[in-house]
């Protein structure tokens, strides 16, 4: 089952209103084995928001790790896993309620991914020269990471916030991606 096809759903329709059949659809599976799997549609909607969140952030963690590409390339591909994937998401019918959902897990899931997110970006960006000091990298992550989000809330489509995005990384970062 696909997390983020599930989760269009929910978004398309709200929590309320989306049915075990649009999920079952989403899913590409049957009514019965949504209720098999998740036996109501809250767990479900809990399952499908920490997949979404758990995959995004290892393949954030991933590419962070990643030595072998140029890091402003990196850093472009970082933040639309991080925020260009949530766009079509978010300027869907319910979107901005599955925003907040999900924003609510994350900042009270264990698994601390804002602190680690903004972490790893501080180690990439002191490890490839954009800042002197983890503690300048941390400071710059920070920045990045909010515009980001502020960007989220303004872009109509992907294609506007990766522009938007490269704009703030060459303004943050004084190189060209």
């Amino acid at each position: 089952m696909n997390a983020k096809d599930i989760l269009a759903a929910f978004a398309q329709y709200g929590f309320r209103k989306t049915s075990m059949q649009d999920i079952a659809n989403a899913a590409g599976v049957s009514r019965q084995s949504i209720y098999k799997k998740f036996g109501n549609k809250e767990n479900c909607y809990n399952w499908t928001i920490n997949t979404y969140l758990s995959g995004m952030y290892g393949r954030i963690f991933e590419l962070l790790n990643n030595e072998e590409m140029p890091p402003m390339f990196t850093l472009t591909k970082v933040f639309d896993i991080l925020i260009g994937e949530a766009i079509d998401i978010v300027n869907n019918g319910h979107g901005t309620e599955i925003l907040d959902d999900t924003l609510e897990i994350t900042y009270s899931s264990h698994e601390d991914w804002p602190i680690r997110l903004r972490a790893r970006m501080a180690d990439f960006l002191y490890r490839n020269g954009y800042a002197s000091t983890a503690e300048e990298g941390g400071g710059k992550a920070f920045v990045m990471i909010s515009a980001g989000k502020g960007l989220l809330l303004e872009a109509k489509s992907r294609d506007i916030f990766q522009q938007d995005m490269r704009q703030i990384l060459e303004a943050m970062l004084g190189r060209t991606v």
